[in-house]
């Protein structure tokens, strides 16, 4: 116990000598070792980085020097807060030198984040860093430096490019490469990102040999968010001329076409109707006009086999394809009861566009309203009649593309004389020289100077 006691004085006399601290604490060097988890440093969303951009372009424009912590939130002010280092060309220079001369990797790291998110091939200093991280990008260590050897990550030129490649080789999108070589953080709607996407959209425009599947699967992992809006507005051409132009005069099977148009008309609208979002790509729109014209025939034809069921039906339908196959028919437009509305957004989907009437009719009516040559025809079915104007300009031919008709808006008082600049013929009877059909391509014939053969439209037993 004395022994004890004798320490105890011991120590109370001895003057203590103060703790000798880290100059980095265990703490502060542990998170600097994680805040690059994925090999990232990240943007601290805490900090006021246009009040760090404001006092680094004070300090640097005296030349100051600033820390290791400092220097990686410098890297954050170069492009993306007001002021932006990078306006400013000898503080951008001197901010790159000292990042790539200060020997650490968080600067650096710090740097290429910057550069990724903030990427625009236009943008003041986006040179420079790319050069800089180039020369700086073997020390980075792992992701970095693979996706550089890899991919010319840093070169501003090439790296979106080849980035892009690989992306519509693996279809995938350009993030989720990047994700996968191990950027796992890398938000989806960085420059970088948005840079490699208008790449890949835009070689996906120019080959005409993916098949028309995976052409849709890839466009919408390229451009779309998960509610299936666009990730970047500007994109809206280059998404439509990447589905649309490798197309070409060549129309797609069926169920392509629907395909896309559901995707086209949900994101654009129909290019026919007031509101669309097509004047950015007119050749795009131009063809996608003809795929609907196309859809709308098939509406009517389709839709009015399932609600109207007359056995007559089949000669319509034999007429009014020969004459599309003729390439005679420049646009249509259905009106349908609300049954056949119904029956349309069953089969061509939601965003398919059609009218509706604005009166009663017999249930199941659907009227077919098609531009031919200058005129305008309004096929009628169940025993509705066909009506046909000469001149689509005559102010009771009724317009293509409204919203809905009166029932009486869509119908004539002419007769079946070719005489008359309104011609309306009965569906009876379907054969001989003086059927129904016979006098609709005669008229048609008055109208284009092309004759439609009655072999092309007659119905075999």
């Amino acid at each position: 116990m004395s022994h004890l006691k004798g320490v105890i004085q011991q120590l109370k006399t001895r003057p203590l000598s103060p703790p000798k601290l880290r100059d980095v604490s265990a703490v502060a060097a542990a998170a600097e070792r994680v805040s690059g988890i994925d090999g990232q440093a990240f943007r601290r969303e805490a900090k006021d980085y246009n009040e760090l951009a404001r006092t680094f372009l004070n300090r640097l424009s005296v030349g100051s020097d600033v820390t290791m912590r400092e220097l990686r939130d410098a890297a954050w002010c170069l492009w993306m807060t007001t002021p932006a280092l990078s306006d400013h060309s000898e503080i951008l220079k001197g901010t790159l030198a000292r990042i790539e001369n200060c020997g650490r990797k968080p600067p650096g790291r710090a740097l290429a984040s910057s550069f990724l998110s903030a990427f625009a091939p236009g943008r003041n200093g986006m040179a420079e860093a790319s050069a800089a991280l180039g020369r700086l990008a073997s020390g980075l260590g792992r992701p970095w430096s693979d996706l550089h050897d890899e991919h010319d990550l840093f070169d501003w030129r090439t790296g979106p490019r080849n980035i892009s490649r690989r992306a519509l080789t693996d279809g995938v999108s350009p993030t989720v490469v990047l994700q996968k070589g191990g950027l796992g953080a890398l938000d989806s709607r960085s420059g970088y990102a948005r840079a490699c996407a208008t790449e890949a959209l835009s070689q996906l425009a120019a080959d005409t040999g993916l098949h028309a599947d995976t052409r849709l699967a890839i466009v919408k992992n390229l451009a779309l968010d998960r509610n299936g809006g666009l990730i970047f507005e500007e994109h809206a051409p280059l998404v439509a001329n990447a589905l649309v132009l490798p197309f070409g005069a060549v129309l797609p099977a069926k169920q392509v076409r629907d395909q896309y148009l559901s995707l086209l008309l949900e994101l654009f609208k129909d290019p026919r109707l007031p509101g669309a979002r097509w004047s950015r790509m007119p050749e795009a729109a131009d063809i996608v006009r003809r795929w609907l014209t196309e859809q709308s025939l098939r509406q009517f034809l389709d839709i009015v086999d399932e609600v109207a069921l007359e056995r007559m039906w089949v000669y319509r339908r034999a007429l009014w394809e020969a004459i599309y196959r003729a390439e005679l028919i420049s646009e249509a437009w259905v009106i349908f009861d609300a049954s056949g509305a119904r029956a349309a957004r069953r089969a061509f989907g939601k965003e398919v566009s059609f009218a509706t009437f604005d009166g009663s009719v017999q249930s199941g009516h659907a009227v077919l309203l098609l531009r031919i040559g200058r005129g305008v025809v309004a096929e009628w079915s169940h025993n509705g009649k066909c009506h046909i104007w000469n001149d689509a300009e005559d102010r009771t031919a009724p317009r293509l593309y409204g919203r809905s008709y009166v029932p009486d808006a869509v119908r004539s008082y002419g007769n079946d004389s070719l005489q008359h600049s309104i011609f309306a013929v009965t569906h009876w009877p379907h054969d001989g020289a003086n059927s129904w059909q016979s006098k609709v391509a005669n008229k048609i014939h008055q109208m284009t100077g092309v004759r439609i053969p009655s072999s092309s439209y007659k119905v075999r037993g």
